[in-house]
């Protein structure tokens, strides 16, 4: 299991890779996201105290800060730097900077070594913001209209986060979790990369490496993902929490975006959004090792 942990950048790239030249496995795996999700918040759960969530009420005014930081900070980037995109592909960038953070970044959190309850925390509150301020965004940069179902959006929290906690506290109740938190790291990882193949595949037909307009919106991508990484490390003050913050922060839930951006603009502007998550994807391999560092200063 070691060597799962070991390899988790190959693993990662090796996962974005198949969604893009092997896609009818991922288009399988599509249907399973959901199921794949409730099994890594569960496994991640059990790595989180519930009492660490009572430290919110000290530390409010800093999930404000990243909650700004999440929705707004990418966007105003990507609207400063309109000029370099056609319209369609500056909807579609605007549409996925908008989005919050991925529920994946509690396992993150977990992966990295950061504080995984901070992470449970900042995903909730910013997925339950989300039918709210995504709509608003959208229209305010980008004038458009985007349709956001509100129950199903809620919904989608309770079984992503709320169930995984309960069947956590119920391993914990019948003391099954000392045997499972040996296969938490393992299992995510292999999670994780189920997920990319998964998001990858459906939007891999969009993907031309020959397009200048992708690779200008990857390097837009690149550039922002990075700022935040920094931004959210800045921010912290304990290494674990310069982890969670910097995961956090650039994280977006890109497969929600892409459902959105499927159903509701041309395929120009989905491209846009695979932009973003090819980057937000394959960062992951190299953060393995810079959050390992010890010359990263605390």
């Amino acid at each position: 299991m070691g060597y799962l942990q070991k390899y988790f950048w190959l693993i990662i790239l090796i996962s974005l890779v198949l969604g893009y030249i092997w896609v009818w496995p991922g288009l399988l795996l599509k249907s399973w996201l959901t199921p794949i999700l409730m099994a890594m918040m569960t496994m991640s759960s059990l790595k989180i105290n519930l009492r660490e969530l009572k430290n919110f009420k000290q530390e409010w005014w800093r999930y404000i800060f990243i909650l700004v930081a999440i929705y707004l900070l990418s966007v105003f980037l990507i609207f400063l730097s309109s000029n370099f995109f056609t319209p369609e592909m500056y909807l579609g960038l605007i549409l996925v900077t908008a989005m919050p953070c991925g529920i994946s970044v509690v396992a993150f959190s977990i992966l990295f070594k950061g504080q995984p309850a901070k992470a449970l925390i900042a995903t909730a509150l910013a997925h339950l913001l989300a039918p709210l301020l995504v709509p608003t965004i959208v229209w305010l940069f980008a004038h458009q209209v985007i349709k956001v179902d509100i129950v199903s959006l809620f919904y989608l929290v309770f079984k992503l986060v709320i169930i995984p906690i309960i069947l956590a506290e119920l391993i914990k109740y019948f003391h099954w979790d000392k045997f499972l938190e040996k296969y938490i790291t393992a299992s995510n990882t292999i999670f994780v990369a189920m997920l990319n193949w998964g998001t990858m595949a459906p939007v891999a037909y969009l993907i031309s490496w020959q397009n200048k307009t992708l690779l200008v919106a990857l390097l837009a991508s690149l550039l922002i993902i990075v700022l935040q990484i920094f931004l959210g490390w800045l921010f912290g003050r304990s290494r674990e929490e310069k982890i969670t913050w910097s995961i956090t922060n650039f994280y977006k839930n890109t497969g929600l975006a892409a459902v959105i951006a499927l159903s509701s603009f041309s395929p120009a502007a989905v491209l846009g959004v695979v932009a973003y998550m090819t980057v937000n994807n394959a960062i992951l391999a190299p953060l393995q090792y810079i959050f390992k560092t010890k010359k990263l200063r605390n």
